[in-house]
């Protein structure tokens, strides 16, 4: 029997400049006021990537087009938005991962020894947990090899063998490999690290698998406005209305752990800051109420 080939879409054209300014205008009905700003516009952001800002801003009988009045700019104003609202989350995210490698490593070296980490009998003994530990394990063997011009992976290579105490080797972890790391935590482990911030076991996973997706929105470029996030964190029951499947909630649950600390503040002001200088951005799609700064000052 001779299985029929399947067919595909050819795929598209590369245009110029120009071609797709023509195109956004004739096919997807969006402004384009000036050539020399669209131009500008098209060879700054490219054009796959800031046509996503406007899927809330197509019409509802022809999603190929956007709603009459849209214009190049309005787009590009919220890709900005957009820009500027990560580098204000970035920090928050820093020190929270920062700090949870700090509670992390001292925790396991106070309880294991330095090198005790490397030692799966430590953590949770179901399979799951033993194969997650094993992918860790050569995760960071691969971190050491790709990163063996740092000076303090050189030094343990050469002074003590390439054994690397907790304090070291987690920072060779991701954050990512930092939530597996906590995953397999044996539950009295994970009570532990969790007291420290008056959390749940459940809490704090929870808050670190969102605080994980939002931040590699943010360290990869790409969209967190009007973008659902996989992950979201336990809000307590006074905060529940909150609740939603975009940023927001990460960011009023990150308060429970970097709230003490100038960079939530400054982050709160320069989220207004932006909000001002693009009142076309609109924060209930990301999930912020209308009285968002009173409920993360005051929450």
């Amino acid at each position: 029997m001779v299985s029929k080939k399947k067919l595909y879409a050819p795929v598209k054209p590369a245009r110029s400049y120009e071609e797709q300014a023509q195109r956004l205008f004739e096919v997807h009905n969006l402004r384009v006021e000036n050539a020399d700003r669209a131009r500008h516009i098209l060879s700054t952001v490219n054009y796959y990537r800031l046509t996503t800002y406007g899927k809330h801003l197509r019409r509802a009988d022809d999603p190929e087009k956007f709603i009459d009045g849209v214009t190049l700019d309005d787009l590009y104003d919220l890709y900005q938005f957009d820009m500027g609202l990560r580098h204000q989350l970035l920090p928050v995210l820093e020190f929270f991962e920062v700090q949870l490698r700090a509670k992390m490593s001292y925790h396991l070296a106070m309880t294991y020894g330095s090198t005790g980490y490397a030692n799966a009998a430590n953590f949770r003994l179901d399979k799951a947990s033993q194969g997650m530990h094993k992918n860790l394990m050569n995760k960071f063997r691969i971190e050491v090899k790709r990163l063996d011009d740092l000076a303090f992976v050189r030094h343990h290579q050469v002074k003590y063998g390439g054994k690397f105490p907790v304090w070291a080797a987690v920072e060779l972890f991701s954050f990512g490999m930092l939530a597996q790391l906590y995953a397999i935590l044996t539950e009295d482990d994970q009570r532990a690290v969790s007291r420290e911030y008056r959390l749940t076991p459940e809490e704090l996973y929870a808050l670190i698998a969102a605080a994980v997706d939002v931040r590699n929105i943010c360290a990869h470029y790409t969209r967190l406005y009007n973008q659902p996030i996989e992950d979201h964190p336990i809000l307590p029951p006074d905060l529940a209305a909150y609740d939603s499947d975009y940023v927001f909630p990460t960011i009023l649950a990150l308060k429970t752990v970097a709230g003490g600390h100038r960079v939530y503040g400054d982050m709160i002001r320069g989220i207004a800051h932006l909000a001002e200088d693009f009142p076309q951005a609109d924060l209930a799609l990301c999930g912020f109420p209308e009285d968002w700064e009173d409920v993360l000052k005051n929450a």
